[in-house]
């Protein structure tokens, strides 16, 4: 397909059709924001007076964080003012609404908002080509969960005319391999046990509980940086070469090193949206320090309308504020297990179902008496799977980029073996769907 607009539509409609087929009633949310953000954008840039470009970006703004905001943390806070008035003594108990969270809302949303404030700060030149615009919004592969793109990186690929490179695709389709390699060998596999764990805390042994916190640090590794790669390796097909979203994080040797390794789409999206607007490290330490909190909390809430994800956002936070002020020099493999062990540690929040829960996690892997499992198996095929990610992070890290088709086919049947031999085939979805 030579045509750059027939790719296009081809693109926007294989989008829509692939999100419609999850529900199609949100397809119309999400072209109501893309059109909203399209014409916004054009009357941003046409208008003069400052005050109103001012008004118009932020009532473009008020309307995303609106639609974002009410199928996302509509239940949280109607259960933060019940639980207040419980505690207060009065009898008010508002009923919550049954509201369905449409996937991949808070990544379109940051897609579109990135958009129109570029546009106000005149970073990016509005487009009026209409079709390539909404395709950056909706391009299925990065829709639902990511990486989260900015129209000064995406816009000009889709106006640009696209060919089919042969050896783009053989590098594409390794990277998929690769991302159901994560996702399916080991994240779903992983799952098995984790969800097992989590489902029986008070049941099983405080070593399985402490046990099944390494398998998850794997395991939403595996299954987000998984999909990113699926999603890349597409994007790669279509001629459209995304950026990458993960870079080994847990071979970060502290947590801002973490960040610019972990979700680096959403770390440089809050860093560059919301970190620096409030005034970054340019007004003293104390106001640093509180942007760098207020970002991290707003980080973990947006990952979810709870109070775990806003204490893990906390956490990571808090690290970040202290790692200035420790200067400590050890060996980098020692910094790198005392990150990872701290990040581990701060996914009890991540995963568990309620504070309750974390809180009796945190107390149960300080009393591990003996090293009872509850399935020897399946524990032992865990830990070869965590030991193949570890040695392909380590020497085969993006192979599929280097050249020698040979060495990559190899990898590629490698891969593909362990999918065969050790994939868990019913698991459930990708974890950040529900993002």
């Amino acid at each position: 397909m030579k045509n750059l607009k027939l790719q296009n539509i081809f693109i926007l409609i294989s989008s829509f059709f692939f999100y419609a087929y999850w529900d199609v009633r949100f397809l119309f949310l999400l072209i109501l924001t893309t059109v909203l953000d399209y014409f916004f954008a054009l009357r941003i840039h046409s208008e003069q007076s400052q005050q109103k470009r001012k008004m118009l970006l932020v009532t473009i703004i008020c309307i995303n964080l609106g639609f974002l905001a009410f199928f996302k943390y509509t239940n949280f806070f109607l259960n933060s003012f019940n639980d207040f008035f419980t505690a207060s003594g009065i009898p008010l108990q508002i009923h919550l609404l049954n509201i369905i969270l449409p996937a991949g809302i808070s990544f379109y949303t940051f897609h579109s908002l990135s958009y129109t404030i570029d546009v106000y700060h005149r970073k990016v030149e509005p487009t009026r080509n209409y079709v390539a615009y909404a395709s950056f919004v909706a391009f299925f592969p990065q829709l639902v969960a990511g990486p989260i793109s900015r129209a000064r990186d995406m816009l000009p690929k889709l106006l640009t005319q696209r060919y089919i490179d042969k050896d783009r695709m053989i590098m594409g389709m390794s990277q998929i391999v690769v991302g159901f390699f994560k996702k399916v060998a080991i994240a779903d596999t992983l799952a098995v046990m984790v969800d097992f764990t989590y489902s029986n805390l008070y049941v099983v042994s405080p070593f399985q509980i402490l046990f099944s916190l390494f398998l998850y640090s794997v395991q939403i590794y595996c299954d987000f940086s998984g999909y990113t790669d699926i999603a890349l390796g597409l994007g790669k097909i279509f001629g459209i070469e995304l950026k990458i979203n993960f870079n080994r994080p847990y071979f970060a040797k502290n947590f801002s090193d973490f960040w610019e390794r972990w979700h680096i789409s959403l770390s440089s999206w809050l860093r560059d949206y919301l970190y620096i607007p409030m005034g970054g490290n340019r007004k003293g330490k104390f106001r640093m320090n509180q942007n760098l909190m207020v970002t991290m909390l707003l980080g973990g809430l947006w990952h979810g309308a709870s109070y775990n994800f806003i204490i893990w956002g906390g956490l990571h936070g808090l690290f970040l504020i202290l790692q200035r002020y420790i200067k400590i020099r050890v060996p980098n493999i020692i910094a790198i297990l005392v990150t990872f062990t701290l990040t581990t540690l701060t996914w009890v929040f991540f995963r568990s179902h309620s504070l309750a829960d974390s809180m009796y996690i945190l107390k149960s892997i300080f009393h591990v008496h003996n090293f009872a499992v509850a399935d020897t198996f399946l524990s032992v095929k865990a830990l070869y799977l965590a030991f193949v990610l570890f040695i392909f992070d380590l020497f085969f890290y993006r192979y599929f980029e280097k050249k020698g088709k040979y060495t990559t086919l190899l990898i590629d049947l490698i891969l593909v073996l362990h999918i065969i031999l050790f994939g868990t085939f019913t698991g459930g979805g990708f974890i950040y769907f529900q993002f």
